[in-house]
């Protein structure tokens, strides 16, 4: 039986909001886990550019993906947590005001992209971010207040980047093989089917209700990962803590499709490399400890198939320190006001 670490229970969607919100890491005693503070959002204007308006749900939809994975990886939030989050609230908050300033220099070409461009660009976001799942991706709009009309204008804004990096700031040598090759690499990686990836990981599960309630799981979750790393086998903690239904096995899953997960633990198994002990990660009812055997990766399209994207990107990236200089003048004549 699957518990919490599956989709079934998406950690951070139901969190998301109030973390957004919440205050600065107070100093708790003892460690504890922060509790939720509820939903504090009164200013929803992050930023001004040229006196267009870019929303706080706008940001939202942005970091909420990458905030649950943080939010599952540090349970105590922390000193830690609250620094990667500030890290990707403004770093997106950034790419966002750029787009802005794109968009007023550029905005008659915008409605010329065909709504069937601009629904492929949802698709590719719901593909890449949200691993397929077009049921979770409804539930993250929701979740920030955003309707799917007004995402797929968000779309048509970076659809109307990535064309402007791809077309201006001069010519570039054309590509070399190797260089195509070595883009389609990482592009093959980035841009696979990632509800065919499959996963096999040791696991040990503590459930928050056991023992001595969530403070104390946490704890023991904490000693064990300590356990492993001073070289304690897995199999053996995996067998007297876990509570997972796979104790006597080890704690061994084996193939186990990444539609079967949560989301932020999909990332956190398949977005990374190596064999690292991962945990305690937190989920809605308790603490997980990972150990990744074995990654399968979904495919992507072929090399031939997809040869005209990775023409257009490494010419792309070649141009970039000509746009990167067009940007630094951009964004000095333009007329920005953070408000967060």
């Amino acid at each position: 039986m699957f518990s919490s670490f599956t989709k079934a229970i998406t950690f951070g969607i139901a969190t998301v909001l109030p973390a957004f919100a919440q205050a600065p890491p107070d100093g708790s005693p003892n460690g504890k886990i922060r509790s939720s503070q509820g939903p504090q959002l009164v200013n929803k204007i992050a930023a001004k550019v040229n006196g267009d308006v870019i929303t706080l749900n706008e940001l939202m939809i942005k970091v909420a993906p990458s905030q649950s994975v943080l939010m599952s990886r540090y349970p105590r939030r922390g000193a830690t947590f609250q620094r990667q989050l500030e890290e990707l609230k403004a770093g997106i908050l950034d790419e966002l005001i750029d787009r802005a300033i794109i968009f007023t220099e550029f905005k008659d070409r915008v409605r010329s992209f065909p709504d069937y461009q601009i629904e492929n660009e949802v698709k590719r976001v719901v593909q890449n971010v949200y691993n397929g799942d077009e049921e979770l991706f409804k539930k993250y709009l929701k979740a920030t207040n955003l309707t799917r009309d007004q995402f797929k204008e968000q779309q048509r804004k970076e659809l109307l980047v990535q064309i402007v990096r791809a077309q201006q700031f001069g010519d570039v040598a054309v590509p070399k093989e190797n260089e195509l090759r070595e883009e389609y690499d990482r592009w093959s990686i980035t841009n696979r089917d990632r509800a065919k990836d499959l996963g096999t990981y040791r696991r040990i599960y503590l459930h928050k209700s056991r023992g001595g309630g969530p403070f104390s799981q946490l704890k023991l979750a904490e000693d064990i990962v300590k356990k492993l790393k001073n070289g304690e086998d897995f199999n053996d903690l995996a067998k007297r803590y876990s509570n997972g239904s796979h104790a006597e096995q080890g704690g061994v899953w084996k193939d186990i499709p990444r539609t079967d997960l949560a989301m932020e633990f999909g990332t956190l198994l398949f977005e990374t490399s190596g064999s690292e002990i991962m945990g305690p990660l937190e989920d809605q009812i308790g603490f997980n400890i990972v150990q990744v055997m074995e990654r399968k990766l979904g495919p992507a399209k072929a090399f031939t198939e997809a040869r005209e994207e990775i023409q257009s990107r490494v010419i792309s990236d070649k141009k970039k320190s000509n746009y990167q200089k067009w940007m630094k003048k951009m964004r000095a004549r333009a007329v920005i006001k953070k408000m967060l």
